[in-house]
């Protein structure tokens, strides 16, 4: 079904570190996509990411969703004819401990990733992957 769609398109990818965002770089890799990567370091050791050897595969990129000038270059410089932004804080538990930083990358790290694409000067599709843990009064 995808074979043609990414076939040597640019992929620009937040949160390729993490466990689904490895399985996506993975299977975009597979379909002939050329991705950027952008995420943090990987939060696990092993971690899916170093075992799959993406590092070398991919065009990595040690970077914080939360700043939103390094996600505009980021992103300008990959050229993206899609985004898949997965980076995010997702633990609900830690997110109550520090609701002030999951906000700032849940929220604030989507911002920025949506305000860095109407920069570019192409169409690009985007996918935006969101998770349930940003805190609520109904703890």
């Amino acid at each position: 079904m995808f074979t043609d769609v990414f076939q040597g398109r640019s992929v620009w990818l937040s949160g390729h570190t993490g466990f689904k965002g490895a399985w996506l770089a993975e299977w975009l890799l597979a379909l002939g996509a050329e991705v950027h990567g952008f995420s943090l370091p990987p939060p696990t050791r092993p971690s899916l990411f170093e075992q799959l050897g993406l590092e070398t595969r991919l065009h990595h990129e040690i970077g914080d969703i939360r700043d939103a000038d390094a996600v505009r270059a980021s992103i300008l410089a990959a050229r993206p004819d899609f985004v898949f932004h997965l980076a995010a804080q997702p633990l609900v538990r830690l997110s109550y401990q520090e609701p002030i930083a999951t906000y700032a990358t849940n929220v604030m790290g989507t911002v920025h990733a949506l305000d860095a694409m109407r920069a570019l000067e192409r169409p690009c599709a985007a996918v935006i992957v969101t998770t349930p843990a940003v805190p609520s009064d109904g703890r």
